[in-house]
């Protein structure tokens, strides 16, 4: 608990740092009357808030994997575990505290520690973001970058972890099988969610029949992108591209491709998630970390509580 407390204490000092220069730079740097086009001014604005962030913003993205696996490996597979391959439970649970009251301590006060550390964590997170959502530079937190390290995920995923790393210590009851178990564990579920959330929902479809600055709305998830002819085939991009290189060449990055590729009858479609479902995708995905982890939970404390013969 020590440790997590002051790794997170610096964190929020690297954090704090970060977000202060960058307010100030934009306090400086901002267009004053935004940008509204591609000028080198904005460029070299968005250029730099960008540098900004991903610089720390690459260390962040490795916690969304570590901070979950450390925490079920050094604050759940332990807790039963140490106990077991000590022996030191069958002294402590012949006591006047039950083994049922015991128990029930540890896991409440320890559970609730570990969901107000990813609380904790999430709120340092946004308070760095909203440095940097001054426009014309604006955060998306739907983007899978940021969306598990705000609002509840962290905290779901903390306390899944710790739910889970204890389940595998009432089964193995050996510290490091069990601890090895929840990294690996850990590992499998952060990797298999990495692009889950897109399809948590249905997406919204739009399509494009001219050109327009921007296909989705602000803030959204976006999904897939594709090319339609007037017979409603499916193109890939590289596929139009190449259907169409004789009358419109092969510069996409020009007004002039565009506006030939929509006379031709192709049509642009984008799918993707609105920003409003944010706090639903937000959720879905603690309900699927925290449903399985629960369950194994209450499993490994029943095993836990019936008396061994």
């Amino acid at each position: 608990m020590l440790v997590t407390t002051v790794l997170l204490a610096v964190l929020g000092v690297v954090l704090l740092v970060s977000g202060l220069g960058a307010a100030d730079f934009a306090a400086r740097s901002a267009p004053a009357a935004g940008c509204v086009a591609d000028t080198p001014v904005c460029s070299a604005y968005r250029m730099e808030m960008n540098e900004r962030m991903y610089s720390v913003g690459e260390l962040l993205g490795w916690l969304t994997l570590l901070a979950p696996a450390l925490i079920g490996a050094f604050w759940g597979a332990p807790l039963l575990a140490r106990e077991y391959e000590h022996g030191t439970h069958q002294l402590t649970w012949t006591q006047s505290v039950t083994r049922r009251r015991w128990l029930a301590t540890k896991i409440v006060a320890l559970g609730a520690a570990v969901t107000l550390g990813g609380l904790v964590l999430a709120g340092i997170v946004e308070q760095w973001l909203a440095a940097f959502d001054v426009p014309p530079y604006n955060v998306d937190r739907f983007d899978l970058t940021w969306f598990r390290l705000v609002g509840i995920m962290p905290a779901a995923w903390w306390l899944s972890a710790f739910v889970l790393g204890m389940a595998t210590g009432a089964l193995f009851r050996r510290t490091l099988p069990a601890m090895a178990v929840t990294l690996a564990v850990c590992g499998l579920a952060f990797f298999g969610l990495l692009r889950a959330p897109s399809s948590y929902a249905p997406p919204e479809r739009v399509v494009q029949a001219a050109v327009v600055d921007e296909l989705e709305p602000e803030g959204a998830l976006h999904v897939n992108s594709y090319w339609i002819d007037r017979s409603g085939t499916q193109y890939t991009s590289q596929q139009a591209e190449l259907a169409l290189a004789g009358p419109c060449g092969t510069d996409e990055s020009t007004m002039k491709y565009a506006k030939c590729t929509f006379s031709h009858g192709y049509r642009l479609v984008a799918e993707y998630h609105p920003a409003n479902r944010f706090w639903q995708f937000q959720w879905t995905e603690a309900g699927i970390l925290l449903i399985p982890a629960l369950a194994m939970g209450g499993v490994a404390v029943r095993r836990t509580l019936r008396p061994r013969i």
